[in-house]
């Protein structure tokens, strides 16, 4: 079989576990806009283990017909998604035992291992994954070649930036002089640029720019990532956002008060027209710690007007929280299997 016959079936092989593991419907029906490595993995039996790494980013093991993934916690969650994809791929694919120092793989590396770079791209980043979050947020092929744009579109899907931007060139959204022109940019000059302030969040965390058309989604951010999010602004008509069951939510929230000279938007907020106003939201300790879907509810609407309000805006989250050790799923089985 050719290296093309390889990449081929790697792809249709991602395909294929999509549609068996629920992923593909689980997007299309439930909010989520991102597919889950890790979940795929324990539904076929496949423990993940998280933990620090000194040099390898992952290992697929499979000894005596045992098989189980190891992940580096010490890399960005995109990273991590993506190594554990690429250790999907070694498994689906029916590769022996191996372990990756980097996963960036090109024409020289391994046949096995460029397949299982490919299974990876194709099952964290589909072309029909990109295309319905793209159509949900009213992105269209320009707006790919803005490199915020395709930030904000790497948090959705759950990738960094620099898999986004080559999984956009493998599906030809991007030629290759924007593609490297675009993943040229540092990820942090990105996520100050996404801050109406232009300050980036501590460590690792990441800017997320929320607007109404985020309501179609469950995002899922990790604790300490930042939130700006941009409603459209009718105060010239006597119309305020009340922000009352942010804070019962578990949430505060607050303008995000900028010299207007500096301010950059992402993209155009065109509910109504009037412009946007700001606001970063920020969730409580608890909010960020629960399991559970976390939704926020805030309202437009004129004071003395007891009538409904103009608009609503709801936004769901629901927190990753992927820590060191077993992952919960492959832990709970193992406890099961302990009895």
């Amino acid at each position: 079989m050719s290296l093309r016959d390889d990449l081929l079936q790697a792809s249709r092989r991602a395909g294929e576990v999509l549609s068996a593991t629920g992923a593909r419907d689980r997007v299309r029906t439930s909010g989520y806009t991102r597919i889950n490595p890790v979940k795929i993995a324990e539904s076929d039996g496949v423990p993940v283990m998280v933990r620090p790494l000194e040099k390898l980013l992952g290992a697929y093991l499979n000894p005596e017909g045992s098989p189980g993934i190891l992940v580096n916690s010490q890399r960005p969650i995109g990273m991590v998604h993506l190594t554990c994809a690429h250790e999907l791929g070694h498994h689906f694919l029916g590769h022996e035992t191996t372990a990756d120092e980097h996963i960036d793989y090109g024409e020289s590396a391994s046949p096995n291992e460029r397949a299982a770079n490919e299974f990876a791209y194709h099952l964290l980043m589909p072309r029909w994954l990109v295309v319905h979050v793209m159509t949900k947020k009213g992105w269209g092929a320009a707006d790919l070649r803005l490199p915020l744009v395709v930030y904000q579109l790497s948090l959705r899907l759950g990738v960094s930036y620099r898999a986004m931007v080559w999984s956009l060139k493998r599906i030809n959204f991007l030629s290759q002089s924007d593609a490297s022109q675009i993943v040229a940019i540092a990820p942090k000059a990105l996520k100050e640029a996404a801050s109406p302030d232009q300050s980036a969040p501590a460590e690792r965390g990441d800017v997320w720019v929320l607007d109404p058309r985020d309501q179609e989604f469950v995002i899922e951010p990790r604790a300490g990532d930042r939130f700006i999010l941009r409603l459209p602004n009718h105060a010239g008509a006597g119309y305020i956002w009340k922000m009352d069951d942010v804070a019962s939510a578990g949430f505060s929230i607050q303008p995000v008060v900028v010299d207007p000279s500096k301010a950059i938007e992402t993209a155009p907020v065109v509910v109504g027209g009037g412009g946007s106003i700001a606001y970063e939201l920020q969730p409580s300790a608890a909010a960020a710690a629960a399991e559970e879907v976390q939704a926020v509810k805030l309202e437009e609407s004129q004071p003395w007007n007891a009538a409904s309000p103009r608009d609503t805006v709801g936004l769901r989250a629901q927190y990753e929280t992927l820590a060191n050790g077993l992952s919960p799923g492959s832990r709970q089985r193992h406890l099961q299997e302990a009895r």
